[in-house]
């Protein structure tokens, strides 16, 4: 083994503790419990280690944020309007309402038309989707009884 390599092998059985007794650099880690000859030591010794754990517990990272923040910042927006069913689908559709409803959710948009006849009020994504209770909500007066 060449002296370099005999170096390398001894500084890895050595721990941290040895290093920092031997005026060597100390890893964060005993450097914040306080180790004799840590950088920093009489102010690293002063914080318990709870206090530096509970420091980084503490600050809020992205994957944490919460639904409703998130929806704070990007709200969903949404515009109805009224449209002439005979001029869309046709002159002998049995669509009495027609509505676009364009929808805007985390800068994406996305347009919906959504259809009253004999069936009910529907959109072309389905009973179940949003804008059908946009059009609900907007729209009070609509005969629902059919």
């Amino acid at each position: 083994m060449t002296k370099v390599k005999q170096r390398r092998a001894a500084a890895r059985r050595t721990s941290g503790a040895e290093r920092a007794k031997a005026g060597g650099v100390a890893p964060r880690a005993l450097q914040a419990r306080g180790v004799r000859g840590a950088k920093g030591s009489a102010k690293a010794a002063s914080i318990p280690r709870q206090a530096v754990k509970s420091k980084r517990a503490g600050k809020a990272t992205p994957a944490r944020r919460s639904a409703k923040n998130v929806a704070a910042v990007h709200p969903r927006t949404v515009r109805v309007r009224e449209l002439d069913p005979q001029a869309k689908c046709g002159q002998g559709t049995s669509v009495e309402r027609l509505y676009r409803v364009d929808e805007s959710v985390n800068g994406t948009n996305v347009a919906h038309l959504v259809f009253f006849d004999r069936h009910g009020l529907y959109c072309e994504h389905g009973r179940n989707c949003p804008a059908v209770d946009d059009v609900r909500r907007t729209h009070r007066n609509l005969d629902w009884t059919r």
